[in-house]
């Protein structure tokens, strides 16, 4: 490992030996500044997480230090540069400030507290001349990286080591600090192979194995659905190794890991850095020649986050655990995984043709070299053969969104599944034509079920009319049946009205483009309508959990009957109004870290979000800076330059807008203690 990690950093710099102008980069680049960043700050060498770890719709495109649950930690830059970009956002980065290197590359440090004095000041002077807005995104020459290396008189160059900002807890919280490595290209790059380091002498661990059918007669110990292994007693044969035993299996499988890494002195849990999924054969050989699937991830271009999706789907992930998926999806290659054996960036089903024990190897190792294995025996069987004579009758009574739903079938329970391929015409859901849409009927509601293709468009309208929705292509990662449905199944909400709702299975469903929805809610309008026929604008869409009992708006409007939505995540959906407007309480006068100070206040919004830039503070009739801590559920106000007194007397008045357009108002006088 550690020569192979030798020889890459050899090649890397021959690479930056290269003039730039063969490597495309920008021609005045300064080809011998060699890359070997210095670690951003000095309170903490630990991580909370790695690069290319999964996240909710993206790959993770940088490391996360720890801060131990405390804000400002002084952060230094990585090697000498300037400034090319600033930002502020309620979510995301947060606050994050971009340096570019004389290379052309870009360290990006984000979730700050706070920017160096001099920084500080300069954004706020924007922020008011702006109008004293929260969000604001600066570029001082990040865009282009041909004007940026002309940029010979940048506004804040930068030294190596130079103190830049404040390690804090803004857009995405706990306190932590995100460091991240762009190329010219804008690639996130493994910031662990230019010169940063951690203590690791701790190998991954391999918890858990998961068999997934893959096929309609495909079976995982009689079971249609996809079943989860954990270890078992450790085989003599193989000491010191995972190991989950023999697996009855018939028909096409595929496999997926819960793997997770550690290091020294800390509990969290990272991604593993490549693994070699080795088929042994009945043979049992030894050889990693017969390796199937390679994964390692270097770099990410951040155009092909998409890819994400078919690295874990969604339904082998949940809230607490996530699968590694080793098997093919239906979707494009995953362009920056390494391969051997297999097609560039795709999984591989198992060889189950051959009837008899086969053993597999999973090796897992880490940046640093530390190495877990785990094997497991497939005892494969003949594919079972199925019929559809019983199914209407189980389906009957059980309810769609407790079917197993799979890429090409739909198990009704344990034994019973049907194809939803196109030459199939005995399934029981009617009618299935070359359109490959059909409709089950359960009591009084109607389930339209289309099987849809990730590189194919797709529309369809419900049997009676009122649902219409639009996937573009690649709005799918991987070929399944899609299901949606309306009811009235919800309790009537605090106006009286009787809810109704939509559903679109399975649940969850990532989906990598919006699907666009068209809903007919005409007849549901009525009891809404005030004096003057209008619709109140708390009349929504919203993302419905029935475990949490909690409504999510969603970015919806309502025109000539019809609610029109994009939906990025399968799931049940309600028409419903929010008429509880926020609350804002418990305000307190106080020094902020600015050097000034600043008035902050509480507030309590459970349904449709606070929308930041319609939400204003004045103090003695002044406009000043707001800031948004979504963790703490606060509002800061402040002025460059403002500090109140012992005895002030301060009129504070506040507003504060949620995004169903409720509203809350307050003046107060407060005396400063």
């Amino acid at each position: 490992m550690f020569m192979f990690k030798s020889f890459i950093f050899g090649i890397l710099l021959f690479l930056f030996s290269i003039p730039a102008t063969k490597m495309g980069w920008a021609s005045n680049a300064d080809t011998s500044f060699v890359p070997n960043y210095r670690w951003p700050i000095d309170g903490s060498r630990h991580l909370s997480g790695t690069f290319g770890e999964t996240r909710s719709a993206h790959f993770h495109s940088g490391i996360d230090i720890k801060t131990w649950g405390r804000e400002g930690y002084p952060v230094l830059a990585s090697e000498k540069g300037y400034i090319s970009r600033m930002a502020i956002s309620a979510r995301g980065y947060g606050k994050v400030l971009y340096v570019t290197h004389p290379n052309g590359y870009t360290s990006v440090y984000a979730h700050l507290q706070r920017f160096s004095p001099e920084l500080q000041e300069y954004i706020d002077s924007v922020r008011l001349v702006q109008g004293y807005r929260f969000e604001i995104d600066i570029d001082l020459g990040y865009t282009s990286n041909s004007q940026l290396q002309k940029n010979t008189n940048p506004l804040f160059p930068v030294s190596r080591g130079q103190r830049i900002a404040y390690t804090g807890s803004t857009g995405i919280g706990p306190p932590h600090l995100h460091f991240e490595l762009r190329d010219p290209q804008e690639r996130a790059l493994n910031a662990l192979e230019y010169g940063l380091s951690i203590k690791d002498r701790i190998p991954p661990t391999i918890r858990s194995l998961m068999v997934v059918p893959l096929a309609a007669n495909s079976r995982v110990e009689g079971l249609t659905q996809r079943k989860v292994f954990g270890s078992v007693t450790p085989d003599p044969e193989f000491p010191n190794q995972t190991h989950f035993g023999q697996i009855l299996v018939q028909g096409p499988v595929g496999v997926a890991f819960d793997i997770f890494d550690g290091a020294n002195e800390v509990n969290n849990k990272y991604a593993f850095y490549q693994a070699w999924l080795v088929d042994h054969g009945l043979e049992q050989s030894t050889s990693l020649k017969d390796t199937v699937v390679y994964q390692r991830l270097d770099a990410v271009n951040f155009d092909d986050n998409e890819a994400m999706f078919y690295d874990r789907l969604a339904p082998h992930s949940s809230r607490r655990r996530s699968f590694q998926a080793f098997f093919p999806q239906d979707g494009p290659e995953i362009p920056f995984y390494k391969t051997m054996n297999s097609s560039p960036g795709v999984g591989q089903a198992l060889n189950t043709s051959i009837s008899g024990a086969r053993r597999f190897e999973l090796i897992v190792q880490d940046y640093f070299g530390n190495e877990s294995r785990a094997n497991y025996l497939l005892e494969v069987d003949k594919p079972v053969t199925y019929n559809h004579s019983s199914i209407n009758e189980y389906a009957s009574i059980i309810h769609p969104s407790d079917w197993q739903w799979n890429p090409d079938w739909i198990a009704v329970n344990d034994s019973l599944s049907w194809s939803l391929n196109a030459d199939k015409t005995d399934w029981p859901i009617a009618p299935f034509n070359k359109n490959q849409t059909g409709y089950w009927f359960q009591n009084e509601t109607i389930y339209t079920i289309r099987r849809v293709y990730p590189e194919q468009p797709h529309r369809v309208k419900t049997q009676d009319q009122r649902i219409l929705w639009y996937a573009h292509p690649h709005s799918f990662s991987d070929t399944l049946s899609l299901g949606v449905f309306h009811d009235e199944i919800l309790p009537a909400d605090s106006t009286g009205h009787h809810i109704p709702i939509l559903g679109i299975l399975p649940l969850p469903l990532p989906l990598q483009k919006p699907i666009i929805v068209e809903w007919f809610i005409g007849d549901y309008l009525e009891g809404y309508r005030d004096e003057d026929e209008r619709i109140p604008e708390q009349l929504g869409l919203y993302r419905y959990d029935p475990d949490e009992e909690s409504y999510e708006r969603i970015s919806s409007h309502i025109y000539g009957g019809i609610l029109r939505a994009n939906i990025s995540e399968s799931g049940l959906f309600t028409l419903w109004a929010d008429t509880v407007a926020p609350k804002a309480y418990n305000i307190r006068v106080e020094p902020t870290v600015f050097g000034t100070t600043g008035v902050q206040l509480r507030y309590d919004e459970e349904h449709s979000g606070i929308i930041t830039q319609a939400s204003v503070i004045t103090v003695n009739d002044q406009p000043g800076i707001i800031e948004f801590d979504y963790e703490d559920n606060t509002i800061l106000y402040y002025r460059p330059g403002w500090t109140a007194a012992r005895g002030d007397t301060l009129e504070i008045s506040y507003q504060i807008l949620d995004g169903a357009g409720n509203r809350f108002e307050r003046q107060t006088t407060h005396i400063v203690r």
